[in-house]
């Protein structure tokens, strides 16, 4: 399975198509607008929210509600869409100046419009059919926010619950001050089964594929599963997760879960747990010294519109990523062609997976 998007962040439209998605899975454009509705409305974001509507129109690949097997087409059009305002002088901390030398332009404006995280509401539309794919095998993904600035949400990796009050306080004391804030987030997936991914080379080690899905997501800066750096100072002896099993439908499971779900590059059966960090959004870098890349002198960038934190709609979008690099790896291992005969393989999976192994030939 494979996504591509395109489109700027003040054109005509967003598009996207996925393309190895199989068939027989339903959806409607209602269900995608809600997703992308929680993103437009998380806590911090700019005024350009209430300009959108992310109205979706599916192109191709849906017959009478339910996919084909055929590439998925999505258009979200910009209600926000207008010329580009040129600008000579880079905005530090954006893509604006590696972009401008990278592609021989004088107007960075041109590459802040593709680097942009406008792009984020297609991945999350496109990630909705994964999503309703996931759903089907009892598979569900959910995003929190761990930490806004220097406050920090105690409650236990849960996958749930809302933004934290002193998080909001902390949020509209720097947006009257006309700051940004960075932040952690956190993304739980329950009922993955045992084996997603391979330990036989490095690019198919599921580690590797989720970490490419969110590094790529704009302002984040640090990646960690399960324990992540916190098992850096721990003794070996402390760092791992026993082995257990009942006779239950559990079949094997762990006590703890340091590990966050992955061993080797696979997944074991416990809870996925992905954090991510973010650093604040460049939009209150207007007093960060730049220069005009046209006459080479020391000159302030221009103050633009900008979240206050993007952190509580990066938890929304971390959900569509990681249903993204699970459902790759759930295909990838029990074939894509329709959700029946993907649905009756990952059954026979998991009843296999609760019966001690046999002694090897």
């Amino acid at each position: 399975m494979r996504y591509l998007t395109a489109g700027e962040s003040h054109g005509e439209a967003l598009v996207g198509i996925l393309e190895g998605f199989p068939a027989g899975v339903g959806m409607t454009a209602a269900y995608i607008e809600r997703q992308l509705l929680r993103r437009r409305k998380a806590w911090g974001r700019s005024g350009r929210q209430r300009r959108e509507t992310d109205t979706v129109r599916i192109l191709g690949g849906l017959h009478r509600g339910a996919t084909t097997g055929a590439p998925i087409a999505l258009l979200i059009a910009n209600r926000d869409a207008r010329p580009l305002s040129a600008s000579a002088v880079p905005l530090p901390g954006h893509a604006d100046l590696a972009g401008a030398l990278k592609y021989g332009f004088s107007d960075v404006s041109i590459v802040r419009e593709r680097a942009s995280a406008r792009e984020t509401a297609m991945r999350v539309a496109l990630a909705c059919f994964p999503r309703r794919l996931l759903g089907g095998l009892g598979i569900t993904v959910a995003g929190r926010v761990v930490r806004i600035g220097d406050v920090v949400d105690e409650r236990d990796s849960s996958g749930h619950g809302n933004l934290h009050e002193a998080m909001r306080r902390e949020l509209d004391s720097a947006a009257a001050a006309g700051e940004t804030l960075g932040g952690e987030f956190e993304v739980v997936a329950r009922g993955v089964p045992l084996g997603l991914g391979s330990c036989v080379q490095w690019d198919r080690r599921l580690e590797g594929k989720i970490g490419a899905q969110f590094m790529s997501l704009n302002a984040v800066k640090a990646l960690e599963i399960g324990a992540g750096f916190g098992l850096s100072g721990s003794k070996g002896s402390a760092a791992q997760d026993a082995i257990c099993r009942d006779h239950s439908r559990r079949g094997f499971y762990r006590p703890t879960n340091r590990s966050g779900g992955i061993e080797g590059g696979m997944t074991n059966g416990e809870l996925l747990v992905v954090r991510a960090g973010m650093k604040p959004l460049p939009g209150a870098a207007g007093n960060c010294a730049s220069l005009d890349l046209r006459t080479g002198r020391t000159a302030s960038p221009r103050r633009y519109r900008s979240d206050t934190c993007a952190v509580p709609a990066a938890a929304v979008i971390g959900e569509s990523l990681l249903a993204l690099a699970l459902a790759d790896a759930l295909l990838e291992k029990f074939g894509s062609d329709s959700f029946q005969e993907l649905k009756a393989r990952v059954e026979s999976w998991r009843q296999q997976c609760r019966v001690p192994l046999r002694r090897s030939a």
